[in-house]
């Protein structure tokens, strides 16, 4: 089909002056307006889908940025009239990043339109941002339904709301066609293009669709044509902001740098990591509307901009902001110690790191508490921080680029020396010297930093097991060198507390979501053998008992497993051969989150907010006790609920057991009969750790305290 030239203008809709330099585009080729905003720019009628702007800082559409060419028969002018908004000029600006709302129509999921523009609403209340960006799967199905009430959702606050295309966006269309055919084109109808651009402040935003999946080889081809055609034309001071759904991979992030990249922005992952790689900041947000894959409260990202650079501070959502600061106690609940049966262990100190401590346990080593930190807001932040354990004193701090998602491993030498293995969210592996905070060394894992590790390294006294789905790899205690590595999937999809077990100093036994878990053989990596469970990125760590394993499992993904799938399974295994020596059907009220055993008890704290007490060898059910309701909505794809994070830990008679109500419990280990609480303020989602002289727990508050026995 021949070329049509369509010619148009660009302009102040107050005054009817034209704007110069604007970006105009048919979403392959760009041209720039001249200085009285004319512009003429060819379309393919049988391709080109829309015409659309890049509306300069200090404007607003009065209308729509974008024209789409189907609703005009024969488009021969195109005009986009702009309004002046001085606040869209400022350097200083904030946003706010959402991600992953997946809305459904109202009786047939948790998030319907209704209770997303609530949520918007209180969020724009709150944060009182400039503007909100969503990076994808903004719907569950992309029916034209689900958008439209998405559209009605975000139309119901005051700030633009930026929306970006996501794969679930186009899931009926891509059901519903086969072959190279478009699968975006009930997100065009309602929500406009899947890429453009626009400037606020001085910085240049590109929205860009990623699940090239979704679009038709020419369509690929087009939009990758436009990206790098856009950025070539910005002006070298002016840095870039790329809004999209997956992450970015290393080809893109190296092109983008050349562009003077500043911050990526995405979702996908419902869960939070933030890296520099070189001056580009790279950022996801956990999802929005429920609980994240990760367990990270349901929230956001506030990020800020200013002539001095970008900062961003990840946030949970209104309901829950009291849960992350100290929050108030409960009427009639003033007691500072807490009674396990007749020994009561009173406050020893209390440390406050400003950042949460999430997941990742606190390791007690002869004198010394070894604490991961995670900084979710900036690279800064975040590290292995050592206290002592009377006192609660900083000894020192070692820094990583990058957020620790679980604990550290110590490694006690023959020599007499002791090491600190920590294992960043991107795959950078630490050894550090456990009595001064000195690196031995510092390896990355293959495909640093675009990994996503939650797991905790493991040892075996000689080397160190690093990694998680997409690979592990064992690393000489002496010199870091790799001794192999092992690669069960090509992705760490998706993010998994799960750790690799070392069984007498002979195994590895790791395991990998949806498929099972593999026992290596430590001197060379090879299978030794392999058990397939239906064991879910949600599962808690496995834990060994002598010669036995004790892993929870859940059914393999399915739409009812985003709920809980099949819950309350539990397997033993012979753990030198993977044998099944015990399943326990049904034997908790939801998938086990942690698993503790101790004095041939089976304790497991689960998603259902119950803590239970079985019985080792037979599975028979010895008690169960339940938690009060959530501060946050922490739980994958839940949200106001009861539930728990933390693994039970055991002390003497007693286990100890973690709340995200924010209270410890002390429970009778016999009888489940509770012994004593104590309310520190904000969820407990990190198991207790056991010291010579009592215990400490950390809350996502980013507190940690210390109990001592009274003597």
């Amino acid at each position: 089909m021949a070329l049509t030239t369509i010619g148009g203008r660009v302009y102040d809709a107050d005054g009817g002056a034209g704007i110069g330099g604007v970006l105009v585009s048919n979403g392959d080729a760009v041209v720039q307006t001249a200085a009285d905003g004319r512009y003429r720019l060819e379309v393919d009628p049988q391709h080109d889908r829309c015409v659309f702007i890049t509306v300069p800082a200090g404007y607003r559409p009065q209308d729509r940025f974008y024209a789409l060419l189907s609703e005009h028969s024969t488009p021969v002018a195109l005009d986009f009239p702009l309004r002046a908004e001085p606040e869209r000029a400022r350097d200083a600006f904030r946003l706010v990043h959402l991600s992953d709302t997946h809305v459904v129509l109202e009786d047939s999921g948790p998030v319907s339109p209704v209770m997303l523009a609530r949520d918007l609403q209180e969020l724009v209340s709150e944060e009182l941002p400039d503007l909100a960006v969503v990076t994808g799967d903004l719907t569950n199905m992309g029916t034209i339904e689900e958008l439209e009430g998405y559209r009605a959702a975000i139309e119901s606050v005051s700030v633009p709301v930026i929306s970006v295309f996501g794969g679930h966006d186009g899931n009926i269309e891509r059901r519903s066609n086969e072959g190279d055919v478009p699968c975006t084109r009930n997100f065009e109808a309602t929500l406009g293009p899947t890429y453009y651009s626009f400037d606020w402040g001085s910085y240049h935003f590109v929205v860009y669709a990623t699940e090239d999946a979704y679009f038709t080889a020419a369509e690929r081809a087009r939009k990758e044509r436009w990206l790098w055609a856009d950025l070539a034309l910005q002006p070298g001071d002016r840095r870039s902001v790329i809004l999209h759904h997956t992450a970015p991979d290393a080809a893109l992030l190296a092109r983008f740098s050349q562009h003077n990249g500043a911050l990526v922005l995405h979702g996908h992952w419902h869960s939070s990591r933030v890296f520099a790689d070189g001056e580009t900041l790279v950022a996801s947000a956990p999802s929005f509307c429920f609980g994240g894959i990760d367990t990270r409260p349901r929230g956001c990202r506030v990020v800020s901009f200013s002539p001095q650079g970008i900062e961003t501070d990840l946030r949970p959502s209104a309901r829950s902001a009291q849960g992350s600061a100290a929050a108030a106690q409960p009427a009639g609940e003033s007691q500072t110690s807490i009674a396990l049966g007749e020994e009561e262990y009173l406050p020893a100190w209390k440390r406050d790191f400003g950042s949460p401590l999430h997941r990742a346990a606190p390791v007690a080593h002869e004198d010394r508490v070894l604490v991961a930190l995670q900084s979710e807001s900036n690279p800064g932040g975040s590290g292995v921080a050592c206290l002592d354990s009377v006192s609660g004193a900083e000894r020192w701090r070692y820094e990583t680029p990058a957020a620790l998602k679980s604990s550290c491993a110590v490694v006690d030498t023959q020599n007499g020396d002791a090491w600190c293995a920590a294992l960043t969210v991107t795959g950078e592996l630490h050894l550090i010297a456990a009595d001064t905070g000195e690196r031995a060394w510092r390896v990355t894992l293959p495909a640093h930093p675009h990994r996503w590790v939650y797991s905790s390294p493991a040892h075996n006294g000689e080397a160190v097991i690093a990694g998680s789905k997409a690979g592990y790899g064992a690393y000489e205690l002496a010199t870091g060198n790799q001794r192999w590595y092992f690669q069960p999937s090509d992705g760490d999809e998706w993010p998994s507390y799960i750790c690799p077990q070392v069984y007498a100093d002979e195994l590895c036994i790791v395991p990998v979501q949806r498929r099972g878990f593999l026992a290596l053989r430590m001197a060379d990596g090879a299978v030794v053998w392999e058990r397939n469970l239906p064991v879910e990125y949600f599962c808690g760590s496995p834990t060994l008992a002598g010669g036995l394993l004790v892993v929870s499992s859940a059914s393999p993904h399915t739409g009812a497993s985003l709920t809980g799938g099949r819950e309350g399974d539990l397997a033993v295994l012979e753990a030198a051969t993977g044998k099944v020596v015990s399943l326990f059907e049904r034997s908790l009220a939801g998938y086990a989150t942690g698993v503790a055993v101790a004095d041939d008890r089976v304790y497991a704290a689960t998603a259902a907010g119950t803590v239970h007490g079985l019985d080792l060898h037979s599975g028979a059910p010895l008690w169960e006790f339940q938690s009060g309701e959530d501060l946050l909505d922490m739980t994958p794809y839940r949200r106001g609920i009861r539930s728990l994070l933390a693994a039970p830990a055991p002390l003497g008679e007693h286990v100890l057991a973690g709340g995200c109500d924010g209270w410890l419990y002390a429970l009778d280990g016999a009888t489940g009969a509770l012994s004593d609480r104590i309310f520190l303020g904000a969820p407990i989602t990190t198991p207790p750790c056991i010291t010579p002289d009592g215990f400490c727990v950390g809350t996502y508050a980013g507190t940690m305290f210390s109990f001592s026995a009274e003597r």
